[in-house]
């Protein structure tokens, strides 16, 4: 092999060609100039960065740094901009939705108010709700679908915001009234055929075991369910235990039930209660209702009405008065229409009569803290004491207890109405006026006077105007409140 001759000598390459022209090679000049520099202020860096952040490990624990700055910091600080950033642009809807005034009606029906409770509240979802229900609210399996209008305790902005509140707590017996094996199997093609609509073929003798085994009790006679009592409707084909093999998990919850811990194959079905964990609080709970209500399956929210023009009247205002024993009672009738798991039978007086004689308070502190099968409250969540106290009266009047005592009380500030139009039932209606007004320490200075010349004289108009005045004077007692000056 011959010697290779360099033909560019004096160029200063490395004598490395790399094509047969030798018109490209490598040659040897050093770096340009501002490289270097760029090179050199690097390597100066280093240090300087390494004293001022967190860098070098040291015996299992690296180098703190004279700046302090880690990313956690620097993240919660970004957040902090962030919340003082919404604090200063968005307080005055922040405490709109927080007044107690502001409903959740108010809320949906205002637009900016309805997508701010949304656009807030999908975090609110997404850390609290979505590992259940979906992240859209499709639900999961196990998890009802908050998407449609299949509802189990309903799906008004109320109901909705007494789920999240209060947590729901499904209850269903196993083994209603001892059904068996055969005739569950039987029970469950009835529902599931009759869960198809058109498609389906029930049974119709099939029926029977779904109206003598106790399911009508809770589910009722068209088997729509209960929304007071959490039943599901189980004419839709909608199940809250869906399952690839949906008749052998109907089957299931027949012979288990729901939420019967001694049964190992119960079915589950608990939602917590937000409003006593306080991991949300109640503003972030009004926005949370209004996002679920808004997922597309909540009640129609109607239109504000009208406000109407109020006339005063002498009759003091009445307060909101709470629900009825009859009306609550549908909250009630699942177990105590076919004394499930013991419950006391409506209208049974033999179950009644030792319980009527153990007195109101004592079955009161029962239905608080409930007993047996019976969850604390029944399934009225949201009653309150009086109310507990009106449906037992109710289902004791239904056994032959005495009715209570009305508690109603006549308002001081109700005003005596005249007899009729002649002088005397005018001025003795104005005499009685004026006194209650006296006593409320509302009467009008002039009112006394009118009186007292009215009998002089014998006037009606003048008592009649006298009359007038008191009962004006009981009108204002009556949006005060009793408060206000003598005269």
């Amino acid at each position: 092999m011959g010697e290779h001759k360099n033909p560019y000598p004096g160029e200063n390459n490395t004598g490395h060609f790399w094509d047969d022209d030798n018109d490209i090679r490598e040659l040897n000049n050093r770096p340009p100039r501002w490289y270097m520099w760029a090179l050199y202020l690097g390597i100066i860096a280093i240090p300087i960065y390494s004293f001022y952040y967190p860098t070098i490990p040291w015996f299992g624990e690296h180098t703190k740094g004279t700046a302090g700055w880690t990313q956690i910091v620097e993240y919660k600080e970004g957040v902090k901009q962030l919340e003082d950033y919404r604090q200063s642009k968005f307080a005055d809807i922040e405490k709109t939705i927080a007044d107690p005034k502001t409903s959740l009606e108010d809320i949906v029906r205002d637009d900016e108010l309805r997508s701010y409770s949304i656009k807030t509240a999908k975090v609110l979802f997404g850390d609290n709700c979505a590992a259940c229900h979906g992240a859209g609210g499709q639900g999961n399996d196990g998890f009802p679908v908050l998407a449609d209008d299949d509802w189990l305790y309903g799906g008004t902005l109320a109901q909705i915001s007494t789920s999240i509140t209060n947590g729901r707590k499904g209850n269903m017996p196993a083994r209603m009234m001892g059904i068996s094996d055969a005739d569950a199997d039987t029970l469950a093609t009835f529902l599931v055929e009759t869960g198809k609509g058109a498609a389906g073929k029930p049974n119709p003798a099939s029926k029977s075991l779904y109206m003598t085994k106790g399911c009508i009790g809770c589910h009722g006679p068209t088997m729509k369910g209960n929304v007071f009592m959490g039943s599901a409707n189980l004419s839709d084909g909608i199940y809250r235990f869906k399952a690839d093999d949906q008749k052998a998990s109907v089957i299931r919850t027949i012979l288990h039930g729901v939420n019967q811990g001694h049964k190992p194959l119960t079915q589950d079905a608990v939602m917590p209660s937000f409003g006593a964990s306080k991991v949300i609080d109640k503003t972030q709970i009004k926005k949370l209702a209004v996002y679920v209500h808004q997922l597309g399956g909540g009640v129609a929210v109607k239109p504000k009405p009208k406000p109407k023009k109020v006339v005063a009247s002498a009759a003091a205002p009445t307060a909101k008065a709470g629900r009825g024993g009859k009306e609550l009672y549908a909250k009630c009738q699942g177990c105590h229409n076919v004394g499930v798991g013991g419950a006391p039978k409506y209208g049974d007086k033999a179950a009644w009569a030792p319980r009527i004689k153990r007195g109101m308070d004592d079955l009161l502190k029962v239905a608080k803290a409930g007993k047996g099968m019976m969850p604390p409250k029944g399934t009225c969540m949201d009653c309150t004491d009086d109310e507990l106290r009106a449906v037992i009266q109710y289902m004791m009047e239904s056994a032959g207890a005495p009715k209570a005592k009305s508690a109603v009380k006549v308002s001081p500030f109700k005003a005596i109405v005249a007899s009729g139009d002649s002088f005397d039932a005018v001025i003795k209606a104005a005499d009685a006026n004026y006194k209650k007004a006296l006593a409320a320490k509302m009467a009008w200075r002039d009112t006394g006077k009118m009186i007292k010349d009215a009998k002089k004289t014998k006037d009606v108009a003048l008592a009649k105007a006298a009359n007038k005045q008191a009962v004006n004077a009981l009108a204002q007692s009556a949006v005060a409140g009793a408060a206000g000056p003598s005269f």
